[in-house]
């Protein structure tokens, strides 16, 4: 009796853990590379990359529907989908073509930002290329509780 007892408080909490995962299982994907995390203040981030080959999403319906269930609101006010713009950041010579989408989602005062990016070459005139040259695409995971951080974005977050 006693062993069972033990082996019950020992799994006991591996059941809880398996049927409600953390928001790490949410937010990292499965094949996730090169996993870091920062924290300062009133934020966090985590950032890694994954092979997919464009236009495929690492954050698909199944994650926001994820996110609901955990009480999280979509924002809204931003375009959705892929976009892309020529980022000349870094100087000439340097410049990039960046395809980006966002999503953004509320919770108790926390703006979560999920960031999906491939980083490409530019065409020869320097204009942007119309799909990347790479499948690697860059996650940025936010965690923003800093006030006023939605009027800055433009959004709406119910």
């Amino acid at each position: 009796m006693k062993r069972m007892l033990a082996l019950a408080m020992v799994f006991a909490p591996l059941m809880v853990a398996c049927s409600d995962p953390s928001m790490d299982e949410v937010l990292i994907v499965r094949d996730a590379r090169e996993v870091k995390r920062y924290s300062e203040n009133n934020s966090s981030q985590i950032s890694y990359s994954v092979d997919l080959k464009y236009p495929a999403k690492a954050f698909a319906d199944s994650t926001f529907a994820d996110l609901k269930k955990r009480g999280w609101s979509k924002c809204s006010g931003y375009s959705e989908g892929w976009d892309s713009f020529v980022d000349a950041s870094r100087g000439e010579g340097r410049e990039q073509t960046i395809f980006q989408s966002n999503s953004y989602w509320f919770k108790d005062g926390t703006l979560l930002t999920l960031s999906m990016r491939y980083y490409a070459a530019v065409a020869k005139d320097k204009r942007r290329l119309d799909a990347p040259d790479n499948a690697q695409q860059q996650i940025v995971v936010l965690q923003n509780k800093n006030p006023g951080v939605k009027e800055k974005l433009g959004i709406t977050c119910p």
